[in-house]
């Protein structure tokens, strides 16, 4: 099990979740796409400096969870 997030952590991740939701919300794709490669690279770049296990295990989780953020076919 890993430590849990710091403060900063928990903001950093929660920043991510805010990007990826207001994209969603004003039906930008390509903002949902850029913010949705950020979350990605964040969680899945090996070795990136500053990503404790605990941090990149939340980036994961929220990937998972965004993978269902389709934008609609009409956008």
């Amino acid at each position: 099990m890993n430590a849990p997030l710091t403060p900063a952590e928990a903001r950093r991740v929660q920043r991510y979740h805010d990007r990826l939701m207001r994209a969603l919300q004003e039906r930008d794709r390509a903002a949902l796409r850029h913010a949705k490669q950020r979350v990605l690279a964040a969680a899945y770049t090996p070795r990136r400096r500053g990503i404790t296990p605990a941090l990149r295990q939340a980036l994961r989780e929220l990937a998972w969870r965004m993978a269902g953020l389709l934008p609609a076919r009409r956008w």
